[in-house]
């Protein structure tokens, strides 16, 4: 380098400059959503098994004056529908009855009618706010009479029918499952530390479920329930702390229906660690523009921008004062700076387009947490969900790579938003 190549010819002099102060990024919500989707002709199938197609027989049976009955007792296919937040299923029953008068060894029979009924079984899909399934409702309707020689059957078959409705919903009751301990298992899993890294993890803090009003879409059943909280980065990461979740809270009914896992994690970092990094991204050798070097970049809050004295040396030396917007380079993972300029009512540099161009182009600074593992840390979690699940339902878990959509500055340093999304959905098929 030729003598003197060093030396100061031009000084930028260094002026006071008053920040203004930055507000605190607003609380971040995070959501982790766990769907149901349940298709109805499974539903069908599933309910098919457990309910044969003959409900009942039996052959002369007195009825007294008007003799004996034989009968057959058949159910049509099962339908199964959402009305109000309640899954119900509607069975047509169909009755083959006729009836003989016993004379002697022989009992010859005088009429026959084919009466048709209508069960209608319905469970509350809402759950309480204390996780409890509220109690099902089970009815009986005559569609089709049954009248033999004059005598009308109907009234018999129809309290006959209603004789079984106690003992169905009895049974339909207490084949329901507990389903607080399932959520309380969730809950208790959620307060566990995610890990990110060796030392680093990320800390989840739920404070509120939510359940979403069932709906049916594209021939399926759905609803989800959802556990909502904020999110922190721990490091160190105390994974041996005994984990004591908070009390679960009453349900709540989702009424905007927000589905599927948002996680909103802020990734911050001290105003000290910014200038380091950024000052060591600009030592490097491609980092000169002309005769312009920054030996140190000093970075700090103003509002929603960067404010840096950045200390240049060589030819054109001193101090300059400048502003710039900071932003998530999903390229390189690293924050950079655009939008460089000086501070309004600042007299322009005559090398500010190419001081601008130097920091815009090199100066960047790395995150402190690699947000690379956290794909699969919580596609595990949420797959831990699906732990003893029945047969015939399966777990369709994913969570993407974090975007990062916004760099927020704050008083004590920068704080980038990271965004993972994904689903959780348990499948009836």
């Amino acid at each position: 380098m030729p003598a003197g190549a060093d030396s100061c010819r031009v000084r930028v002099e260094d002026s006071p400059f008053t920040p203004v102060p930055p507000e605190p990024l607003p609380p971040q919500r995070s959501r982790v959503g766990v769907a149901v989707h349940a298709e109805l002709a499974a539903l069908e199938r599933a309910l098919g098994k457990e309910v044969p197609v003959t409900l009942a027989a039996e052959r002369r049976r007195p009825i007294g004056t008007p003799g004996e009955v034989t009968y057959v007792v058949r159910r049509g296919r099962l339908g199964i529908a959402l009305d109000t937040a309640r899954l119900t299923v509607k069975v047509p029953v169909e009755v083959e009855a006729e009836v003989c008068k016993p004379l002697g060894p022989f009992c010859p029979t005088y009429g026959r009618c084919s009466p048709r009924l209508l069960a209608t079984a319905s469970v509350p899909l809402l759950l309480s706010d204390s996780y409890e399934i509220g109690k099902s409702r089970v009815s009986i309707a005559v569609q089709r009479e049954c009248t033999i020689g004059g005598y009308d059957a109907t009234p018999q078959i129809k309290t006959r029918a209603e004789s079984e409705v106690g003992q169905v919903q009895a049974r339909i009751d207490a084949a329901m499952p507990a389903i607080r301990p399932s959520v309380a298992g969730v809950w208790e899993l959620l307060h566990h530390p995610v890990a990110l890294g060796s030392t680093t993890c990320l800390r989840i803090e739920p404070d509120r479920v939510t359940q979403n009003r069932p709906a049916v879409k594209d021939g399926a059943l759905v609803t989800e329930l959802g556990a909502e909280g904020t999110l922190s980065i721990q490091d160190p990461c105390e994974r041996s702390a005994a984990v004591k979740p908070a009390p679960l809270p009453r349900l709540v009914v989702n009424d905007a229906a927000a589905t599927g896992v948002e996680l909103r994690v802020p990734v911050r970092t001290s105003w000290v660690d910014v200038s380091a990094e950024l000052t060591r991204a600009l030592s490097s050798k491609d980092a000169t523009a002309g005769e312009i070097r920054v030996v140190k970049l000093e970075a700090e809050g103003s509002g929603s921008l960067v404010a840096m004295r950045a200390t240049l040396a060589g030819s054109i030396c001193g101090a300059a004062r400048l502003v710039a917007e900071p932003w998530f380079d999903e390229r390189t993972s690293r924050i950079r700076l655009r939008d460089v300029t000086e501070p309004p009512g600042r007299s322009q540099l005559a090398e500010r387009a190419a001081l601008a161009r130097l920091i815009e182009t090199h100066a960047s600074a790395a995150l402190p947490v690699d947000l690379s593992a956290g794909p699969a840390a919580l596609t595990a979690l949420v797959e831990g969900f699906g732990r003893d699940l029945p047969e015939g339902v399966e777990i369709d878990a994913k969570i993407t790579p974090s975007v990062v959509p916004k760099v927020h500055p704050e008083r004590e340093g920068l704080v980038a938003l990271a965004i993972f999304s994904g689903h959780t959905t348990f499948r009836l098929r």
